[in-house]
């Protein structure tokens, strides 16, 4: 029963060996995995390094900072901290020649942008947050190496126990696991620890296997181990990557020399045998792939200039918004991936594919930041436009001739239109403030109450109007002006620009018709233009405010080219067919256009304001 008991347990036991040993397994495939993609890392944090603006290093840092093994980065940290210093000073003494070029004195010149200050900050807080780490990790370490000390002797005094029975056996086993759990210890004290206790578990191993029943088992267990061991070894033919399969081998020949122990005397060759066509079939596959290897380095070759290809087509391809922006920014780090995931490419073509590939991003990342930058300047215009729109509206409300101010609330509505488009944090703000003020304005002109004088004066208006549409009115421009001229006098002795909205359909009316005569586009403007002010003159403030209102517009118009203008230097010569440059030429055109017609009326008003200031001094 006793024998049973100790055969039970040395079973569990088997069995969690072999599934550590696994696990051992796994962890070697992992390390080689883990250099793989340290060194794919470091060659992607170098190449995305050098492609970056120095503006754009703060960020990047960031998110190496943030990343979720922060402490695993150094490496990759201090080849960014290498590509920063170096770019920053070829800038530095660029800004300094400037400096000097323009008549400073060295002595006196100062650069130090905000970006710097940024990235040496977060530096010296990643440095600060590192020694804390392993501060504590080496008091975490000491202490693991004390509870393990105490393990050790706990299994030394369980083998020189007088007796040993089925309990012997399970506080060896909680030992066991509680020394694996435990943690690591300092590195200078790892080697002996280990050894240590190799040692003593050795011993322990040593006491069973005096028992025949219990050593033929374990002779049992490691054959079937290395069956095992001998099938996974036989299906590393099958893998496309050479490399791979030889890391796994190699795991595989360690795990067989250190971790199993003997197996039957009758098996040993067998096995060994096996395991050794396994491993010369794997070594045949390598010396093919080195005898291959300078077609497999051009093909690869060729699959990286093809990448590089495909990203420089992206920054060829005129990307005019948002959206398409940011579809070809994922294209292009999909593409980037790819180029580091392909392996190497002959030696005397690397520097050169990679100076391409370089290259390649640069212009892409340049594309982009320039777009980006000509976005915030044109948003930062149409925000300071909508808030000028607000300002005003707001202003109309609190003055005591609100009523009066229809027609520009209306305008004010379509200038809103075509102030351009802003970021959805901003717009949707605006927006809602834009269209609370002008309802409110609109509700109150609805609502408010005429007396009995004024809905006189609207009839008469009506009356006036009707009767107009009945008349016989002459289609050439002079008889039709001398008529304009006539209806003009009698309806400014029924007007009152407090009340009603009837002038604005008179004018609409007449302007229809002159829409029927022949006459020049431009010339029409015009004569539309003087109709409303032979409707107008007799009322001072409208000419008062008319006046106001187009030098204003032309004031307007005279600081947004002036603004359009000046971002035309963001522009390089070599982005002639830029869509964003074509529009802002094109609304340089506008408004151009828009000013000379202005100035125009503003003559046309200035003769008015003279004609009747000759009328005044007459009287």
């Amino acid at each position: 029963m006793k024998s049973d008991s100790i055969k039970k347990s040395v079973i569990k036991e088997e069995s969690e060996i072999i599934t550590s040993k696994k696990k051992n397994l796994e962890k070697e495939n992992d390390k080689g995995r883990l250099v793989e993609d340290k060194l794919k890392s470091e060659e992607n944090i170098k190449s995305e390094g050098e492609s970056l603006d120095l503006e754009e290093y703060p960020n990047f840092l960031n998110k190496l900072l943030n990343h979720p093994d922060w402490i695993k980065q150094n490496d990759n940290i201090n080849i960014l901290k290498n590509n920063f210093e170096n770019k920053f000073q070829s800038e530095l003494q660029k800004k300094k020649n400037e400096f000097i070029n323009k008549g400073g004195n060295e002595i006196d010149f100062y650069f130090t942008p905000p970006y710097k200050k940024k990235f040496y900050d977060l530096i010296k807080n990643y440095k600060y947050k590192k020694n804390q780490y392993f501060k504590e990790l080496s008091n975490k370490q000491t202490k693991n190496l004390v509870r393990k000390r105490e393990i050790i002797e706990e299994i030394k005094n369980l083998i020189d126990k007088s007796q040993h029975d089925n309990n012997t056996y399970k506080k060896f086993k909680i030992l066991q696991e509680e020394f694996y759990s435990t943690g690591q210890v300092p590195r200078s004290e790892n080697n002996n620890i280990w050894q240590t206790y190799k040692f003593h578990v050795e011993r322990f191993y040593d006491l069973l296997h005096l028992n025949r029943e219990l050593r033929d088992f374990d002779y049992k267990n490691n054959y079937e181990e290395k069956i095992k061991i001998i099938e996974k070894a036989e299906k590393l033919s099958d893998l496309s990557d050479i490399h791979t399969a030889i890391r796994e081998l190699n795991n595989l020949h360690r795990l067989w020399k250190n971790e199993l122990g003997p197996v039957p005397r009758e098996k040993r060759e067998e096995l060994w045998h096996r395991f050794q066509k396994a491993t010369k079939k794997i070594h045949e596959q390598k010396n093919q792939y080195i005898k291959n290897i300078d077609s497999i380095k051009l093909k690869n070759y060729e699959l990286k200039m093809n990448l590089i290809e495909k990203i420089k087509k992206i920054s060829e391809s005129q990307i005019s918004n948002h959206n398409k922006w940011q579809n070809s920014i994922q294209k292009v780090d999909e593409l980037k991936k790819k180029f580091i995931d392909i392996g190497n490419v002959p030696r005397n073509k690397n520097k050169d594919l990679w100076n391409s590939f370089r290259e390649v991003t640069r212009t892409f990342n340049k594309e982009k930041n320039n777009f980006y930058k000509n976005i915030k300047i044109l948003e930062k215009k149409s925000l300071e436009s909508k808030q000028k729109l607000i300002e005003e509206v707001e202003n109309i409300l609190n003055n005591e001739d609100w009523r009066i101010y229809i027609k520009r609330i209306k305008e004010i509505q379509i200038e809103w239109k075509n102030t351009g488009r802003v970021s959805k944090k901003y717009s949707e703000r605006m927006w809602s403030k834009f269209r609370s003020i002008t309802n409110n304005y609109f509700e109150k002109y609805k609502n408010k109450s005429l007396n009995k004088k004024e809905i006189e004066i609207i009839e008469k208006q009506k009356e006036f109007i009707n009767n107009l549409k009945t008349e016989k009115i002459p289609l050439t421009p002079k008889r039709f002006e001398s008529f304009i001229i006539e209806k003009s006098n009698v309806w400014s002795k029924i007007r009152n620009n407090d009340i009603g909205n009837q002038e604005k359909n008179l004018l609409k009316f007449l302007n229809d018709k002159w829409n029927e005569i022949s006459i020049p586009k431009n010339k029409l403007d015009i004569k539309k233009y003087q109709t409303k002010l032979y409707f107008i003159q007799n009322d001072k403030n409208l000419i008062n405010e008319e006046h106001k209102l187009l030098r204003k517009k032309v004031e307007e118009i005279t600081n947004e080219l002036n603004q359009l203008e000046n971002n035309l230097e963001f522009f390089s010569e070599s982005s002639t067919n830029n869509p964003l440059l074509v529009e802002v030429n094109d609304k340089i055109k506008e408004l151009n256009s828009k000013k000379l017609l202005i100035k125009s009326k503003l003559t046309q008003l200035k003769s008015v304001l003279n004609q009747t200031l000759k009328e005044v001094i007459k009287d």
